[in-house]
């Protein structure tokens, strides 16, 4: 089975506000290598149902009056007519609710928040806990935009190594990145335990994944560093301050047959303290071995060798 690695519809919420710059820049920079579709997304104040039985015309020129506004200002952002394969969609409901079922409506394949310590009005979903949310409950990942977009070129995408965790699905949608843009990946892991590099889990898993990224001829570098005794996310992100990544790929909750709808204290540390945007991977439905990453030919040689 192959996973789905595609950005064919990119969803972004934003508030009516200038702050949807950044996450806009983030999915058209995307949408110029995937070819994606973009819909923009605005949530207005649900009313009540006594008021929408009552009176169901005023929620109908609220609506309009949002969609009104959205357009102004992706038109004012594109200085000009907005771009075909941009959609602008207004709803109404609890804001993290409707992302979701947007999202899933749509069938999006990546959702792309700004994330900021302040945003006025309703978009304060965007505040640690209702971020946490949204990234934990996604069917499909979700990049975080931090401060800026990324660069206009990508050139190193880092991949924070978890030995607890299966890789293959946060491994797969990395390789599809770096193919897209060219860039190379970087693969670090903590190491805890007062032993050899050589001999810990996370050389060997981090040396496992290297092997899979090279037979997909995409540059890969593997660093496995000591920890100083904090916390595993701060020592990935100091690192990263060295490497200067333009994304960082995560798996944000274990893989199981029942979806846990938590982040692990990983996960929160690198999305909220990340100077660069994160690309929040969920676990797939099923398991992906790693080799429906392998070459054609290499995927043959094993299956022979397992049926003799």
């Amino acid at each position: 089975m192959q996973t789905h690695t595609d950005l064919k519809k990119i969803l972004v919420p934003v508030p009516l506000n200038s702050d949807m710059t950044d996450a806009l820049t983030q999915a058209l920079r995307l949408q110029q290598v995937y070819g994606s579709e973009i819909t923009m997304l605005t949530i207005v104040s649900r009313y009540s149902i006594f008021h929408r039985m009552l009176n169901p015309e005023k929620l109908n020129k609220h609506r309009k009056k949002a969609k009104r506004r959205l357009k102004k200002l992706v038109k004012k952002y594109f200085k000009g007519e907005i771009p075909g394969n941009v959609k602008l969609k207004v709803e109404d409901g609890g804001l993290i609710s409707t992302i979701l079922k947007t999202a899933k409506g749509i069938d999006a394949d990546l959702i792309i928040i700004k994330k900021a310590r302040r945003l006025p009005g309703r978009f304060k979903f965007l505040k640690t806990e209702n971020a946490d949310r949204l990234i934990a409950e996604s069917l499909c990942p979700v990049l975080t935009v931090a401060h800026h977009p990324t660069p206009g070129e990508i050139r190193t995408i880092m991949i924070p190594v978890e030995i607890l965790k299966p890789s293959e699905n946060k491994i797969a949608w990395a390789i599809s990145l770096a193919k897209q843009f060219n860039a190379g990946l970087h693969l670090v892991s903590v190491l805890d335990a007062d032993i050899k590099v050589r001999s810990s889990l996370s050389y060997k898993q981090s040396r496992k994944i290297e092997k899979v990224i090279r037979s997909q001829g995409i540059e890969v570098k593997k660093e496995v560093i000591k920890s100083n005794g904090d916390h595993p996310g701060k020592e990935v992100l100091q690192h990263a301050a060295s490497v200067n990544p333009d994304m960082l790929v995560i798996m944000t909750r274990k893989e199981s047959l029942i979806r846990d709808h938590y982040l692990g204290s990983f996960a929160r540390e690198i999305i909220h303290h990340s100077q660069v945007p994160v690309f929040n991977v969920v676990p797939a439905t099923d398991h992906i071995p790693f080799d429906v990453l392998r070459p054609k030919h290499q995927r043959a040689k094993n299956s022979s060798k397992q049926t003799t």
